[in-house]
């Protein structure tokens, strides 16, 4: 990465604001004599964000999640002091269960929980020896964060506030492009299978990461602070457009091998649609209606037009509405605006990976029961800060695969920031009289150091060296030059991190692999359920499976070229799952031999999803049999209108299932053999 792409005027501002707010945190700190002001300054960087917004609802919910944990410290220290044993026991059981319950929840609330946890770390651990002082240590650590975040808040929105709605608007707007070039992409035949399925993951990711600006964006100070309702809608027309895009592109190459008339007029329809813009659909909405050659399709062919008819009134739909949602966003005002559309409905809980916040739990809950073991069992006094830092890594970095190259990389940044901190502690600040020449000072190592934790690719090194470095200098009201407390200090701090990635190493660390095939196996399951009658809300199918294939494309980048996990299409199990809805929604309308037909087929499909890929070759074929059979079933009896679409519904989930299989082909019932 070049300085250049670094070193930018944003980041620079944003850099001198942070630090502008920690002095400031650090100077109310020194005036009222807090007991650790280092905390404060810490703080500060802890809660910096580039966007004002997103700060605000940081700051919020690690001020709650920092009342509960000192809340929690008043009640299990007093009372258990006098057993270690038991008292370490609570103090373990209650970081653990913290961490659990923030990896559930994967919006800016996990902030809560994560910070109700390891505070009790931060602010109990050293109230073991002097249990009297709890109260007041507890309400100094509140003190101390308190004034950081509402320095960090205050100069974020006072100082060239950059807010989350025009940030949110940019996003917004870019992935409406790349998804009408991947649209026109698919539409001409001109997108590559591998690469139009990478795009589609990303765009699910992208799509499903709003989510949390919808959060920060109830804090903004901009207008776009009532727009949450109209942001939510959209969303919910982006998370529908993916699995339309998927079909169109299996349509597109289910009628280029027809090479019939009606299928060359589909053709050109869909090109038609994919080369203009979103602003001239009009013309199309009209036209889609020649796609479809009868009213109750029979055929093969006619069943992919009349499937090519809605997925095309489906796309223009879709995109319109987009569209409209877009420039409501753009009026003056927005809360008017939001009124004009109805309210989106309630959102699905993002996907919550039990199992892995169980393990994650389990390494916090390990590693911090061996370092409170050694602490107690060696008496070294500094065996607090390494029971402490352990825990609170552990906490920080358990949303990660694997943790372990962070934190090695994390080691490197700490011995850095202890060079600089001894630096500035024995050679430095005992020159500095005078709390200005003590701020210039310190913005020589803050201010680029800053700048890094800008950068998403820095934000570790950032991260590392703003906050290590106050909290290894231990900046006070009267700066001391202890040696051996300095070096215990920072020597108890760089083996809690090798200490950590030992415990996460053994016990936490997984494969991208391991990973990308558990969340294909829980979009899998999904279908599953729906097959067997256990799912019917289409909403909460969108945004679930959605959600799981954002969090797939994370990890699909990294994925070895080996790797057949790299193969797997999310969308294409999303709409395997909405047709599937959509059949069951008719099933219980249609004729008695229809319906009998179509539960064999759910059967069939329920029995085919929970198969491992590799093992359903078998599954496979006899599902595609059971949907043969229920598309002809109407081909020479007389359908209703509900046996015609749930049969339209059948052949579109032949064609995600199969979209290189040969067409159906229509076998003569035993009864007519016979007769003949």
């Amino acid at each position: 990465m070049s300085v250049r792409a670094v070193i930018t005027a944003d980041n620079v501002v944003f850099s001198l604001k942070t630090f502008f707010a920690a002095m400031l945190a650090y100077y109310i700190a020194v005036r009222f004599d807090l007991s650790r002001p280092f905390w404060a300054v810490a703080t500060v960087y802890i809660v910096a964000h580039p966007l004002s917004g997103a700060i605000s609802s940081k700051s919020v919910y690690r001020l709650l999640g920092t009342l509960i944990g000192g809340a929690a410290t008043v009640v299990l220290v007093p009372n258990l002091v006098n057993d270690p044993i038991l008292l370490s026991a609570a103090i373990i059981a209650w970081v653990s269960g913290c961490t659990f319950l923030s990896l559930l929840d994967r919006t800016p609330h996990s902030y809560v929980s994560l910070l109700a946890g390891y505070t009790v770390l931060l602010a109990g651990l050293p109230l073991v020896t002097a249990p009297a002082n709890t109260f007041d240590t507890v309400v100094s650590r509140v003190e101390e964060i308190g004034l950081a975040i509402l320095c960090g808040s205050i100069i974020s929105h006072v100082v060239l506030p950059v807010h989350v709605g025009p940030i949110l608007l940019g996003r917004i707007d870019a992935w409406i492009a790349r998804a009408q070039k991947l649209l026109a992409a698919t539409a001409t035949a001109g997108a590559n299978e591998t690469r139009s399925r990478a795009e589609r993951h990303g765009l699910a990711a992208d799509a499903a990461d709003l989510r949390s600006f919808t959060v920060h964006l109830r804090y903004d100070g901009s207008r776009y602070r009532h727009a949450v309702s109209l942001v939510r809608s959209l969303q919910h027309r982006m998370v529908s457009f993916l699995p339309l895009l998927s079909e169109l592109e299996d349509l597109g190459r289910a009628l280029t091998k027809l090479n019939t008339s009606g299928s060359e007029q589909a053709i050109s329809m869909i090109a038609g649609v994919g080369s203009c813009s979103t602003s001239s659909f009009e013309p199309f909405k009209i036209k889609t209606d020649a796609l479809a050659s009868c009213e109750a399709p029979r055929s093969w062919e006619e069943l992919l037009l009349a499937n090519a008819e809605r997925n095309l009134r489906d796309v223009l739909r879709v995109s319109g509405e987009c569209r409209s949602l877009r420039e409501a966003l753009k009026e003056e005002n927005i809360a008017r605006a939001a009124r004009r559309f109805a309210a989106p409905e309630n959102m699905p809980a993002p996907h919550r990976d039990i199992g892995m916040a169980l393990l994650s739990a389990l390494a916090v809950a390990i590693c911090l029961a061996t370092t409170t073991f050694f602490w107690i069992a060696s008496g070294w006094a500094d065996g607090m800060t390494f029971a402490q830092i352990s825990g609170v890594l552990c906490c920080l970095l358990a949303t990660m695969d694997d943790p372990v190259p962070a934190m090695r990389k994390f080691i490197h940044v700490t011995i850095g920031s202890a060079v600089a901190a001894f630096v500035y502690g024995f050679a430095i600040l005992p020159m500095i009289d005078g709390f200005v020449p003590l701020a210039a000072t310190l913005g020589l190592f803050l201010i680029p150091a800053g700048i890094c934790l800008a950068v998403p690719s820095l934000a570790i090194i950032g991260m590392g060296l703003c906050i290590n470095f106050p909290l290894l200098l231990s900046l006070q009201t009267r700066q001391s030059s202890d040696f051996l407390t300095f070096a215990n200090t920072g020597i108890a701090t760089i083996l809690a991190m090798v200490w950590t990635i030992a415990v996460c190493g053994i016990f936490r660390s997984v494969k991208v692999e391991t990973n990308a095939r558990r969340l294909f196996s829980v979009a899998q399951k999904h279908v599953a359920r729906i097959a067997a009658g256990r799912h019917a809300d289409a909403h909460m199918t969108h945004h679930r499976v959605i959600d799981v294939a954002g969090l797939f494309a994370a990890r699909a980048s990294r994925l070895p070229a080996t790797s057949d996990a790299s193969d797997a299409d999310l969308i294409r199990d999303l709409r395997a799952g909405l047709y599937i809805t959509a059949m069951r929604a008719r099933a219980g309308e249609t004729s008695m031999p229809v319906r009998y037909k179509a539960e064999v087929v759910f059967s069939g499909l329920e029995v085919l999803y929970l198969l491992a890929p590799a093992k359903r070759g078998d599954a496979l074929g006899a599902a595609l049999g059971m949907l043969d059979d229920l598309i002809h079933s109407t081909t020479d009896v007389t359908a209703t209108d509900a046996d015609m679409e749930l049969v339209m519904h059948a052949a579109a989930l032949r064609l995600c299932l199969a979209p290189e299989a040969d067409p159906p082909i229509s076998v003569t019932p035993p009864a007519r053999k016979n007769a003949a």
